[in-house]
């Protein structure tokens, strides 16, 4: 599909708007949600065009995307990149939102960024899994897929593969371990999290796990989460931090890498779709959040090697039974405000 990209003009004195915080409701306050959004659209102005900053592979989602436009008309506008950067365009663009529609990385991101976002609760929400649903109504989770450790089978024994997170700090993995840079990947950030929850936040014994962890790094850290199952793959490491269907894929695909769902726990927070706070086009913006939790979207995830985030869709036999997977309890609250402490802890063990 022929790829309409965006230019971006990020004005160098552009200020950033100061949004209004929004109160934490749950699941029961849904009608109240509903209703703000509602009376929202009754004053938004449809239009033909939608903008979407999305940070997915395009092999598979701009087939999808195409779908939208083939069944609605809507001409849609693409903006590619990673999920922070996406972010932190938004961000500088709050005072003249560009984007209608951000789609891509994991919901931890969405939280924490949650002022940057039109509250939208979707036409599907009955069909959802609790879990895809925000109890703030700001974002919706479009597939889930649990964080994993890859290992290359050429490189490690099956009976010698790491099990548990904590594997990753024996002296035989030092330099090969292939971790992008949480601080900008939203896959590794969200690895990040289910390694500092298994561990516990409190009195720093996460960190002291994710400090020891860097050390065994060796000095080498990816830029981007595609580097780390290519890496693996490519018997550049041992060992990876990714996620479900990246390894899945290339499995498919014929690479020699094993799958590994931590012992400790692992992450269980789905992929997230948001509008834009103020976006222009904000119809076709919840049109399209409507269509990315359809079943007609859901029913192909499967062959995607994705889960669905529908009650009404059935993970492929090709997974591991969601039941068999160990997960932390997910605390969105705190890793979502401990981003920049995080951020900060991050570059000082790089750096040290």
């Amino acid at each position: 599909m022929k790829k309409r990209l965006v230019a971006l003009f990020l004005a160098g004195t552009m200020a950033v708007s100061t949004l209004a915080g929004c109160s934490g409701a749950d699941k029961k306050n849904g009608a109240e949600s509903k209703a703000e959004t509602d009376k929202s659209t009754d004053t938004a102005k449809e239009t033909g065009e939608l903008t979407l900053y999305y940070s997915n592979s395009t092999d598979w989602a701009d087939p999808i995307i195409q779908e939208f436009e083939d069944q609605t008309g809507i001409t849609v506008n693409l903006v590619q990149d990673g999920t922070s950067s996406l972010f932190a365009r938004i961000k500088a663009e709050a005072g003249n939102p560009q984007a209608d529609v951000v789609w891509g990385g994991v919901i931890d991101t969405y939280r924490a960024n949650q002022d940057l976002l039109q509250k939208y609760t979707p036409s599907t929400e009955a069909d959802l899994k609790e879990e895809a649903l925000d109890p703030n109504g700001y974002y919706t989770g479009f597939d889930m897929g649990p964080m994993v450790m890859v290992y290359n089978t050429e490189l490690v024994d099956e009976a010698d593969a790491p099990t548990k997170w904590s594997d990753l700090l024996e002296e035989k993995y030092k330099g090969q371990i292939a971790c992008a840079d949480p601080t900008s990947s939203s896959s590794s950030f969200a690895c990040a999290m289910a390694i500092m929850l298994a561990y516990g936040t409190e009195d720093g014994k996460g960190y002291d796990f994710i400090e020891k962890l860097v050390k065994n790094l060796d000095g080498k850290v990816i830029d981007s989460s595609s580097g780390v199952y290519k890496g693996v793959a490519d018997g550049e490491y041992m060992v990876g931090l990714t996620y479900e269907e990246a390894a899945l894929r290339y499995i498919e695909s014929g690479a020699t890498i094993g799958i590994v769902y931590p012992e400790e726990g692992t992450s269980s927070s789905p992929s997230g779709c948001a509008v834009v706070k103020d976006c222009q086009n904000q119809v076709n913006a919840q049109k399209f959040i409507d269509y990315l939790s359809s079943k007609e979207v859901q029913a192909q995830l499967g062959d995607l090697n994705r889960r669905s985030v529908r009650t009404d869709v059935s993970d492929p036999d090709t997974m591991k039974a969601w039941d068999e997977i160990k997960f932390v309890d997910m605390d969105l609250d705190w890793t979502s405000s401990h981003v920049d402490e995080f951020n900060e802890k991050w570059t000082d063990f790089v750096t040290e």
